[in-house]
């Protein structure tokens, strides 16, 4: 057969797709089906071959990804190829005499782990110590075929404020570790930047800078450019924005190549990016954690679709506790599904062809490309780095985020949106108190550092203090939802206020109504409770708030008294009679968690 499968479909224009969305919108305006992304630029419903007549061509080393899976002990080397793991992350850290991960302090320990695990692909962090394992990463290569080094002096600076090295000397470190087919060991730790809360455009023009930089190190320590390239690979973080983040590994490829090319034509061809993509924490949860099953397991399509070589998908109970061998085997499982049910190893480049992922990487190279442009103009990475430039745009866009999830403009389930108000995780105390550690380092530095911290972490630490609470021994205080008046808004607004308050951990007492509102705060006396929420319409305020106030005053002198709803035209009168805070849209969510759990647990 010659024939196209749908040759006997009549043809449809892209008019009568339009006028077609345009009658099912019933009205509303083309605007209703268009979203913008984060980025600033705005993207429609649709695409068609005339919008991209010509398509790009995505370049990848090897068709397919590793599952890869992170080992930070020597027992969590065993059965790993029966698991299914493709690849094996080896963390082995040392910091202030203490170490974090394998114990690896010479190379007899590194090919001692390198055997265990069986022979397949390696990447070994080792950070500023990877140079003086060079000749041992270079040998495993004979048996792993690939072997990656983590050396990156600017990962180093951004996260401890110092390179780790001699600024001088990173052209010849570069240089000792290049040159050995099936090792790279260079990494670029873009990673940090999304763990810091860059957004997408950000992690790629930035990641494009750092590269450059790097090469041009290379070059001018006299290493040809073909092994620059070839000793340079990209360990880059997924979010959850899905669509976007599949444009961002196609668009991190095309541009690489473009770069590339530039430093010799068809380069970009024979030496496309080498890509590590592992989840970031910033979209974790601490708490509702199994909704982190969902977060990685799209994340790791986005990557898989997208073009990573190797992906990692963190356990889904990863912020709370190291005891995740469920975890592990779930985040492992995610991945095979997407290779043994979905087949997408199959395919050279799944999302080639689909208009809509492919307008989209354009836009979003675009606007990296533009913004990769600027950093250079303004010195490269490096400088921008010493200036902190770069550290300060993450943040400010970190800060956006964070105000959008304190008022609901962004949801995170189980965190800001539908929280579970009995779950307890009194485990979490250590990793508070070690993250409020790093937040706290005041020590001077040579470069502005980046904190990684999830996006959820404002609401964790201040409902984690109910958390501890109830574990010693104490009963989490208690919220009271007055219900009166009219039946629609009195039910809107209570559950509005459970799921708001409910981000405490409180216990919420709801109710079907009350005739009035004395009837409604004498049960909530007999309840013991220690915050009472009077639950109407607007237009009811005005006569329930004064005997609201009058009977809380004489009933619960020392409960608070919480309004529902943002009355306009009552505020000066409910401020006069003594309401302590108001439940709406609008009200920033942690600023009210931190004033709760100050005046009823305490800071």
């Amino acid at each position: 057969m010659n024939e196209f499968l749908f040759s006997d479909f009549p043809e449809v224009s892209t008019e009568d797709w339009k006028n077609q969305i345009l009658k099912d919108l019933k009205g509303n305006p083309w605007d209703k089906v268009t979203w913008e992304t984060e980025e600033g630029f705005k993207i429609e419903p649709f695409y068609r071959k005339e919008d991209l007549p010509v398509l790009p061509r995505v370049f990848k080393r090897n068709p397919g990804w590793k599952v890869t899976e992170v080992v930070t002990t020597e027992s969590e080397t065993k059965s790993l190829t029966q698991k299914g793991v493709d690849a094996a992350i080896l963390v082995s850290h040392e910091e202030a005499g203490k170490v974090y991960g394998c114990k690896i302090s010479s190379a007899s320990d590194l090919e001692s782990l390198a055997k265990s695990v069986g022979e397949i692909p390696l990447i070994v962090s080792l950070a500023t110590r990877t140079p003086k394992f060079s000749d041992t990463f270079k040998k495993l290569t004979s048996s792993h075929n690939t072997v990656l080094g983590d050396f990156d002096p600017y990962g180093t600076a951004l996260l401890c404020g110092e390179l780790g090295c001699e600024e001088n000397n990173i052209g010849k470190t570069f240089q000792s570790l290049s040159g050995t087919k099936g090792f790279s060991g260079v990494g670029i730790h873009s990673l940090y930047l999304r763990d810091s809360g860059a957004s997408i455009g950000q992690e790629l023009a930035y990641t494009l800078s750092w590269g450059v930089d790097y090469l041009n190190q290379h070059l001018d320590a006299g290493v040809s450019i073909e092994d620059a390239a070839a000793n340079l690979w990209f360990w880059m973080g997924i979010g959850s924005d899905y669509f976007t983040e599949i444009a961002k590994f196609r668009a991190m490829r095309i541009l690489w190549s473009e770069i590339l090319n530039v430093y010799k034509p068809g380069l970009g061809e024979t030496h496309p990016a080498l890509i590590l993509a592992q989840t970031s924490n910033f979209q974790y949860t601490a708490y509702d954690p199994h909704v982190n099953m969902l977060r990685g397991t799209t994340a790791a399509m986005s990557a898989v679709i997208g073009g990573a070589d190797f992906v990692t998908v963190s356990p889904f109970d990863s912020e709370y506790t190291t005891k995740q061998e469920l975890g592990k085997r779930i985040a492992r499982n995610a991945q095979l599904l997407l290779r043994y049910e979905s087949f997408l190893d199959k395919v050279e480049d799944p999302a080639s062809g689909s208009y809509y992922l492919e307008v989209l990487t354009k836009k979003l190279a675009e606007t990296a490309w533009e913004k990769f442009q600027t950093v250079e103009k303004e010195g490269g990475f490096g400088v921008s780095l010493k200036k902190g430039t770069i550290q300060s745009e993450i943040q400010t866009r970190a800060s956006k985020k964070r105000e959008a999830l304190a008022t609901k403009k962004e949801i995170l389930l189980g965190t800001n949106q539908y929280p579970l108000p009995t779950e307890r995780h009194a485990e979490l105390k250590d990793s508070v108190a070690e993250t409020e550690s790093r937040l706290s380092y005041s020590e001077k530095s040579t470069y502005q550092r980046l904190v990684p911290l999830r996006l959820s972490y404002e609401f964790d630490k201040w409902r984690n203090k109910t958390d501890l609470h109830v574990a010693s021994g104490k009963k989490a205080p208690k919220v009271f939802l007055l219900t009166i008046g009219d039946l629609t808004m009195r039910k809107a607004r209570a559950g509005f206020s459970s799921n708001f308050i409910g981000c405490l951990g409180y216990e919420i007492i709801d109710n079907l109504g009350f005739s009035s509102v004395k009837e409604g705060v004498t049960k909530a006396k007999e309840l013991g409770v220690e915050i009472v929420v009077l639950c109407s319409s607007d237009e009811e305020y005005a006569t329930y708030l004064p005997e609201f106030a009058k009977e809380m005053a004489t009933q619960l002198p020392n409960s608070w008294k919480l309004l529902a709803g943002y009355p306009k035209d009552l505020m000066s009168l409910a401020e006069s009679l003594g309401i302590d805070d108001f439940i709406h849209m609008k009200r920033n969510l942690t600023q009210f968690l931190e004033k709760a759990q100050t005046k009823w647990i305490g800071k």
